[in-house]
């Protein structure tokens, strides 16, 4: 959880995300999570660990130490995470039985969603995919 309501959000979908990208020279490719901070551009794992920092003195601290590993390990370990996110995803939910995500309660947080086709995909948290989250928040 950010703790201070540091991040924002800005799917590389959106205009405004591959502008920004653009302007930074980040990459634009969304199976790569990218960071901008104070006009630093962090990539894959280090955008990650990265935010751990703003979730709290626990995840600082696991974050920190996480950035110490060797870029390559970290990266392998990111990409490797990143293919098969869907998959892990679905384990979670079968032996945890959480639900789906429902980002409505953080769209304040999500920058570009203005110039994204309407409805959003309902796999991105948003529309009936909430029904009965509402109370979960």
């Amino acid at each position: 959880r950010d703790v201070d309501d540091h991040v924002r959000f800005c799917p590389l979908q959106s205009h405004l995300g591959q502008k920004l990208c653009t302007d930074h020279g980040a990459p634009i490719d969304v199976s790569t999570a990218v960071l901008l901070n104070d006009g630093t551009v962090h990539t894959e794992s280090a955008a990650i660990l990265t935010m751990f920092a703003w979730m709290g003195p626990v995840w600082a601290v696991l974050g920190f130490l996480a950035l110490c590993v060797p870029a390559f390990l970290r990266n392998f370990a990111y990409r490797a995470f990143s293919r098969h996110r869907g998959t892990i995803w679905k384990g979670v939910k079968r032996i945890t039985g959480w639900g789906d995500v429902c980002l409505e309660a953080y769209r304040d947080r999500i920058l570009g969603l203005e110039d994204m086709p309407t409805p959003l995909p309902l796999s991105w948290g948003f529309g009936e995919a909430c029904s009965g989250h509402e109370d979960k928040q």
